[in-house]
């Protein structure tokens, strides 16, 4: 297996109105002079979205320009990405933005069989495939060797922060609906979790009184009723990263002052845990 080793670049994008490249000429650029093998035209085709960019090499870094797909705030020949080679990867800098207000996001790229996978900075990901010069193909035996390879990590490293009161907190996904950044406790409870997400929870329909295991659920939703605790239910799921935990057992507070904490034992079945405070990580060895 392939080991990604991670260097840390800092490209800054500039930003404009001017177009970064004229797809026109760029194409017969490519045609007079050559291109590398990664250059091209890329289409992304997600559920909820869809666009293509131009990849262009120009002196040691590689742009990222949007061509069309009919996104909001996007125009022709906006400049989205810079990468640079590191190690096995490419590194760089996004703009989710306008050119003139930039949001910038750190990503990094891995190619493969006229293709290349785009991993956000929470590590979810988007695949890319050339359309131009070339065109990528559907999945071949080549194309799942890389995929393979491109999912596979010793270690996953996660960005965490600090609470008002100096504690660490993990971002993670509840029931597939809510993302939020939890505290970390040594509790014997498995999950404690505060009225207001509970009931967010019931807002999005991901939890309702089969998933009860104590108390009165309809005691509980109901606006008119005090809180008696204690009111214990199973969370269906827990995701951190790429890694997910099911059915935990999550107690109900109404007393405490984060929206949510788990217990480093819950942590810890997701694998081998390290926080490191000075680069704000949690890495976690599967």
């Amino acid at each position: 297996m392939k080991h990604f080793f991670i260097v840390s670049l800092f490209l800054v994008i500039p930003m404009g109105t001017q177009a970064q490249f004229e797809l026109d000429s760029l194409k017969q650029k490519w045609k007079d002079v050559g291109r590398e093998s990664i250059e091209g035209v890329y289409s992304l085709s997600a559920k909820n979205r869809s666009y293509s960019l131009a990849l262009a090499k120009e002196n040691d870094v590689y742009k990222l320009v949007y061509i069309e797909g009919g996104l909001e705030n996007w125009v022709y020949g906006d400049l989205k990405g810079m990468i640079a080679k590191s190690e096995e990867m490419y590194e760089g800098r996004w703009n989710a933005g306008k050119p003139t207000k930039p949001n910038l996001e750190d990503i990094k790229i891995v190619f493969g069989n006229k293709k290349f996978i785009l991993y956000w900075s929470d590590w979810s990901i988007d695949e890319f495939k050339m359309i131009y010069p070339e065109k990528a193909q559907e999945p071949t035996d080549m194309d799942k060797v890389f995929m393979d390879e491109a999912f596979k990590r010793d270690e996953i490293s996660i960005p965490i922060q600090l609470s008002d009161s100096g504690s660490v907190e993990i971002p993670v996904m509840i029931n597939d609906v809510l993302k939020i950044y939890v505290g970390l406790e040594k509790t014997s409870k498995e999950v404690i979790i505060s009225k207001d997400i509970a009931k967010t929870l019931i807002q999005t329909k991901t939890l309702g009184y089969k998933e009860w295991k104590e108390g009165n659920y309809y005691q509980f939703i109901d606006e008119n009723k005090a809180f008696e605790a204690p009111h214990v239910f199973i969370l269906n799921s827990l995701a951190l990263g790429e890694g997910q935990l099911t059915n935990l057992e999550a107690v109900i507070s109404e007393d405490i002052s984060r929206s949510m904490l788990i217990s480093f034992d819950v942590l810890e079945r997701f694998g081998k845990v390290n926080i490191d405070l000075e680069k704000m990580l949690l890495t976690i060895k599967p």
